[in-house]
């Protein structure tokens, strides 16, 4: 019963963070902090209501609550993010294993990402708020004057209201453009091509083949299955079909600038699951000579559509390095063949 009690609060709080996080799914903020970030504020509202029912609210139950927020989305991260990892993408499941279970499998990959920047928020506060606490009790002693139990709860409340005031700003991030930051960004890589420049400008032609292994990152998210090239002469297009827990799609790309060292690709057309993450801009593929070889250079442009940019620029920006350095090996092997 004890246990049964202990863990009750944790369940209650993590199904009602992840019912308001489904319901935020629905709405145009699914992109925002306001999906990402203020579920974070019903975990702490609802140990918070908890320990009041409880009457438990005694002399440092600040730090009991956030301790316990954390737990409890340490706990929601852990079993989404296990489930997440060992379910099949539907790239690699049978057919009818994606058709009854894609759309399932979607929501439990979107739960885990929520998770996880839940979870870090919580870390944050958490930590934040015990060095405080520290700091505090440093200058008390220092002061002389212990404070009293009812002052005591008062900075309780204080630092309650202070996470909570930032966990909503920081939940508006997204919103509008005024609170967007970081949008714009790009990933480029260079490989040292042991061949001529025509012999690369032979390969860049031809797109990337989906059977080229991927980085374990890029195969947690919606990949390349299949691929329709026109080559690179000035207007050739390049459809790219991705698949994924989220759906399926193509990126459509088509050559608008062309010179002797530079090739660009600009998004025409973007129906893929990984369009409601990013908005792709343009792929180029530049070429120089370099000695005997060539040197290779794979960019690419694209605006971050998830928020906040803390969590999720990096992430992205790391992804899309990988995929540019998936295109810029691949050309390579088959350039040097």
């Amino acid at each position: 019963m004890t246990i049964a009690r202990r863990l009750f609060p944790h369940m209650l709080a993590g199904s009602l963070a992840l019912a308001y996080a489904w319901v935020v799914s629905n709405t145009r903020y699914v992109t925002t902090g306001v999906q990402f970030v203020s579920p974070l504020a019903v975990v702490l509202l609802v140990h918070l209501a908890w320990l009041a029912v409880s009457r438990d609210i005694n002399t440092g139950f600040a730090i009991v609550t956030f301790g316990r927020s954390l737990t409890t989305t340490l706990g929601i991260a852990f079993v989404t993010i296990l489930f997440a990892a060992y379910t099949p993408m539907p790239a690699d499941a049978a057919s009818d294993l994606t058709s009854a279970f894609g759309s399932f499998l979607g929501i439990v990959g979107c739960l885990a990402v929520i998770a996880l920047v839940v979870g870090v928020a919580a870390a944050v506060i958490y930590f934040a708020a015990r060095g405080v606490i520290h700091l505090i009790r440093l200058l008390v002693r220092w002061s002389g004057r212990p404070p009293g139990a009812g002052e005591s709860r008062f900075y309780d409340l204080g630092f309650v209201a202070v996470a909570l005031l930032i966990i909503g700003t920081a939940s508006l991030e997204g919103v509008g453009a005024a609170f967007s930051f970081l949008v714009r960004d790009h990933a480029s890589t260079t490989v040292t091509v042991a061949a001529t420049p025509a012999r690369v400008w032979q390969e860049v032609g031809k797109a990337t083949s989906p059977d080229f292994p991927l980085p374990v990152m890029l195969k947690s998210i919606p990949r390349p299955v299949a691929v329709i090239d026109e080559g690179a002469a000035l207007g050739a297009r390049r459809i790219v079909t991705f698949k994924g827990r989220e759906g399926e799609g193509d990126l459509v790309l088509q050559v608008v600038r062309r010179t002797d060292e530079e090739i660009v690709f600009e998004a025409v057309s973007d129906t893929s699951p990984i369009a409601g993450w990013v908005r792709q801009r343009a792929l180029s593929f530049r070429v120089e000579p370099a000695g005997t070889g060539s040197l290779l250079t794979v960019s690419l442009e694209y605006d971050r559509l998830l928020s906040p940019a803390w969590f999720f620029r990096p992430y992205i920006r790391l992804a899309s390095y990988l995929a540019v350095d998936v295109l810029a090996r691949d050309t390579k092997e088959r350039a040097q063949l």
